[in-house]
């Protein structure tokens, strides 16, 4: 297994391309672009205004075509305006793909290129996914979480995103009279309130009504802390999740990695079984399966090709060690980077299959 050790470089690029475009630009909102009549080599406090942070960098398939988010200050209204921009990457140029939409993030190609998904506020302030033909038109509106979307993935294919959203709370009326009392001792000492857990989901990416595949009182994101994105399988017929046993912080560290159909029922999960070998790879049913019981698994990829899965966890399941990364095949998990003195903060399978790129 070869691994890359610098993930910068395609940023890299893709910021020296955007940088003219940038500096040359002015949305509505841009009241900090560049002055270039006034040279000077130090940084000086007024510079503060002319930041633009430039990020989440998105290659397309195809690799003409990079999608990133900037975003510019308004010293005027004391926030920032972010925005979903395209950059040209044979000859540098950008433009705004998103208009006057605040708060866009997270986003993602289809497999084919020819659509860009993203997460944006509706009305009520919940981050929905939103689609955009590249061809042109208004970005598609594809889900409609009471709570807003955690996290999400496309399909092999293209036609069905998977997304994890967070329950909504089942006795709004008992709140109210204040009949919501709520376990803290495994939550973070920030809590005020209960905490509904996260479940997996998949909607259709053109058209159709959104299909839940999990429930029950684990989740798929504990509070605080982020939901890892679905890992689709190369066939789609599957998903592997990353679950906790509950919604609560202080279980952040007992996660295992899970297999769910997408022909899945949300009832039919088994219950979670702890107390597993770190390395084994345990079956349990055809819906749910546990492909790694280890405790402390997260991020799971699944390869280019082949039917190898890569996750991270801590070395030797130890939580006193940084973080490794695992490839899972055959129903057997080895660390590929056992013979690296590092902690692995992120990774990405390249092409192939055969090598990762890692942070």
């Amino acid at each position: 297994m070869n691994i890359v050790r610098s993930s910068t470089l395609a940023l890299a690029a893709s910021l020296v391309a955007v940088r003219p475009a940038l500096a040359q630009g002015a949305t509505k909102h841009d009241t900090t672009a560049a002055d270039t009549t006034v040279p000077h080599t130090t940084f000086q406090l007024t510079d503060l205004r002319r930041l633009v942070q430039v990020g989440s960098a998105e290659i397309s398939p195809d690799g003409r075509q990079i999608a990133i988010l900037v975003s510019r200050p308004d010293w005027k209204e004391a926030k920032s305006h972010s925005e979903l921009d395209l950059v040209n990457v044979a000859d540098g140029s950008i433009r705004p793909l998103t208009f006057e939409r605040d708060g866009v993030g997270s986003p993602k190609w289809s497999p084919t290129g020819d659509r860009l998904a993203f997460v944006a506020p509706d009305t009520a302030k919940k981050g929905q996914i939103w689609i955009l033909n590249m061809k042109g038109g208004d970005p598609i509106r594809r889900t409609d979480s009471r709570t807003g979307v955690a996290s999400y993935s496309w399909s092999p294919d293209g036609r069905t995103i998977a997304y994890v959203a967070q329950d909504t709370v089942p006795d709004p009326k008992a709140i109210k009279h204040h009949e919501d009392v709520f376990q803290i001792t495994l939550g973070n000492y920030q809590i005020r309130a209960a905490v509904e857990p996260s479940h997996l989901w998949i909607v259709p990416a053109d058209s159709g009504k959104a299909k839940r595949l999990t429930a029950g009182r684990w989740s798929l994101k504990t509070e605080p802390g982020g939901a890892a994105e679905p890992a689709w399988s190369r066939d789609g017929k599957s998903l592997v999740v990353v679950r906790h046993p509950s919604v609560w912080f202080g279980d952040a560290y007992r996660s295992t990695l899970v297999r769910v159909d997408t022909s899945a029922a949300a009832d039919s999960m088994p219950p979670l079984a702890f107390g597993t070998p770190d390395t084994a790879a345990v079956r349990i049913g055809t819906t749910g399966d546990t492909l790694f019981a280890g405790e402390g698994a997260g991020n799971p990829r699944t390869a280019p090709n082949g039917d190898a899965l890569a996750f991270s966890r801590p070395r030797g399941g130890d939580m006193n060690n940084g973080n490794a990364v695992y490839v899972l095949r055959d129903g057997k998990a080895r660390d590929v980077t056992a013979d690296m003195a590092r902690n692995i903060g992120s990774f990405t399978w390249l092409p192939g299959g055969r090598s990762f790129v890692l942070t």
